[in-house]
């Protein structure tokens, strides 16, 4: 697939199915973001791949998050553990924390070109992501169970990775109402 056709095909994949993703995509995947570009050649980019036994940690944590404790009906129960278990592979991705505001901004902007470079290359493949924030990235048990320190990286955001349902196209704006000229 050319850039052009995976930048227009390039959708976020709402429902997965359990066809798994080879790690040779996944790890060409990885190497695409790497290449994103950033500011004074800092790479604040980590992703880590997270197993299926702490995806149902994280999905018990969301499900805490979302509802505490609240009695939860069983198929709501069901759907948001099939979020987390359905896809092929779920990255944590974070950023290392940089000693400044601009950096950590700059920053910022980096690991997004590398998450947009990493799903442009899963889309070229014919394989579908997602990236998923909300509370559950700022929530200290989600560092614990991805393992990872956050006094030395920021988690911005889960990458849901496999193959699923296309969602419909959508109707983006036109050039004229988004370009200026002066």
């Amino acid at each position: 697939m050319d850039l052009k056709t995976a930048i227009r095909s390039r959708r976020t994949i709402q429902v997965f199915s359990k066809i798994k993703v080879s790690e040779e995509f996944i790890e060409q995947a990885i190497q695409a973001a790497n290449y994103a570009p950033c500011h004074h050649l800092t790479f604040p980019w980590r992703f880590t791949s997270v197993s299926q036994e702490h995806r149902e940690l994280l999905a018990k944590l969301a499900l805490e998050i979302k509802f505490g404790n609240k009695k939860i009906d069983q198929k709501i129960i069901e759907k948001l553990y099939e979020k987390f278990l359905n896809p092929s592979h779920l990255l944590v991705v974070s950023q290392v924390l940089a000693s400044d505001l601009k950096t950590m901004s700059e920053d910022y902007a980096a690991c997004a070109c590398a998450i947009q470079n990493l799903s442009l290359f899963l889309t070229s493949k014919g394989i579908g992501s997602k990236w998923s924030t909300g509370k559950i990235i700022n929530n200290e048990n989600t560092y614990r169970i991805a393992g990872i320190d956050s006094t030395q990286e920021n988690i911005i955001g889960l990458i849901f990775i496999g193959y699923g349902s296309i969602p419909p196209k959508i109707n983006r704006p036109s050039i004229k109402t988004i370009y200026r000229r002066l």
